[in-house]
């Protein structure tokens, strides 16, 4: 159960008080109401941005509150909220936990509060699992560094053994390439493989990368 009210500080929340920006509100619904749109990466979590700094700080406060109940979107609003003070309750957990898919969440949650690139071993670790579907799960997290070897990594999808992850390389590097989405590829496997070391077309899908937000 989700505590919206951290009552060992005397610190109550009312989310539907006038005090809080819609923002707020959002952030507060997803997070702690009804979380299904988040887990399918159905939300706007514009929020996170839009929100004043002092409900930005009430927000670190819930989630921090909560974050021992191991729930994958608390850790990623932690993250989201590069809140410093849940670093040791990440910390704990990550070292608690010896499932990749928590791993995994946790780690991306440390890295972007503080940069630790214990998170690029764990990215490292996933392509070498050899079950397509926490690949496949994991998949956007590959080019969260949006470095070389996010682009690197990408090449190297594109001969895994599962088909749906080649698939999933396969759409990420076409949408680099033209900025959109599509039912059909515009470019095939053959097209990426045969330009893997040419440096300046993957410093263009670099460029490309860096510049999605």
């Amino acid at each position: 159960m989700l505590v919206a009210n951290i009552m060992d500080t005397s610190y109550y929340i009312d989310p539907n008080a006038e005090m809080f920006s819609q923002a707020f509100k959002n952030f507060y619904q997803n997070h702690f109401v009804d979380s299904y749109g988040l887990s399918r990466r159905e939300v706007d979590i514009s929020f996170f941005k839009t929100m004043t700094d002092e409900e930005r700080e009430v927000a670190r406060r819930l989630v921090r509150y909560n974050l021992k109940l191991r729930q994958v979107h608390l850790f990623q609003a932690a993250g989201e909220l590069k809140d410093e003070q849940a670093l040791p309750i990440l910390y704990e957990q990550l070292n608690n936990n010896t499932d990749l898919s928590w791993r995994l969440s946790i780690g991306q949650a440390i890295w972007k509060i503080n940069g630790d690139e214990m998170y690029l071993q764990l990215l490292r670790n996933l392509q070498n699992h050899p079950n397509g579907t926490m690949k496949a799960a994991h998949f956007e997290q590959v080019t969260d560094f949006k470095n070389n070897e996010s682009i690197e990594m990408l090449f190297e999808y594109l001969d895994d053994p599962d088909n749906f992850v080649r698939h999933l390389a396969l759409s990420k590097l076409n949408y680099l390439c033209t900025g959109m989405h599509a039912l059909e590829h515009r470019f095939d496997r053959i097209y990426f493989l045969k330009r893997r070391k040419n440096e300046t077309f993957k410093r263009e899908l670099l460029r490309n990368l860096q510049n999605l937000f």
